[in-house]
């Protein structure tokens, strides 16, 4: 009986020793992301009456994260280039599951969260001055992964944003609503020491 019981600890210790020596062995990377896209920016506006007007724009920016077998997780930063003197800024973190279809590419879904910063220019007249506006945001993307080498991946994305931020500027007050943005990124890869 007793050795019946050793040999079953034996067992449960072996399968536990293989499981901990392959999350160990689990390679994990670090990455930088230089994206760039196009994106749309929609509010409600009321001046005289009720519209909603949406204001495309290009976008950069940079992402520092890592990433194991079915994971990435990204700091990010960006900057909307908005016409004249609007502004556009958003940082936060983007966390993503990876669905690893083959070993040239893996397909990815997540979730993000952040602040957007967001400067309206003063009134073409001068009559109203500029604002500013700092809102949350959260959202989610879906996209692929490209492995062009063992350091280099292509990513092809799209990412929503939904935000609740309101600025009024002389009569008319804005209600920034949410963010559609269509990228593309070159991810740097090394591994982690």
């Amino acid at each position: 009986m007793i050795g019946k019981l050793i040999q079953k600890t034996l067992v449960v210790a072996s399968l536990l020793g293989t499981t901990f020596t392959g999350v160990q062995a689990q390679q994990t990377k670090s990455l930088l992301g230089i994206e760039g896209g196009t994106s749309s920016l929609r509010a409600e506006t009321d001046t005289a009456g009720y519209e909603i007007q949406t204001a495309s724009m290009a976008h950069f920016g940079l992402k520092l994260g890592a990433e194991g077998d079915n994971y990435r997780v990204f700091l990010s930063a960006r900057n909307f280039i908005a016409d004249g003197s609007n502004n556009l800024l958003t940082g936060g973190i983007e966390a993503q599951y990876k669905f690893n279809f083959s070993k040239y590419a893996d397909f990815f879904i997540g979730g993000n969260g952040g602040l957007a910063y967001i400067e309206i220019a003063p009134s073409a007249d001068g009559m109203d001055p500029g604002v500013q506006s700092t809102t949350p945001y959260y959202g989610g993307d879906v996209g692929f992964n490209f492995h062009a080498t063992q350091t280099l991946d292509l990513e092809l994305g799209a990412k929503y944003m939904f935000m609740d931020s309101t600025a009024t500027q002389g009569t008319t007050t804005y209600n920034f609503r949410d963010l559609t943005s269509f990228y593309a990124s070159v991810i740097f890869k090394w591994q982690m020491d």
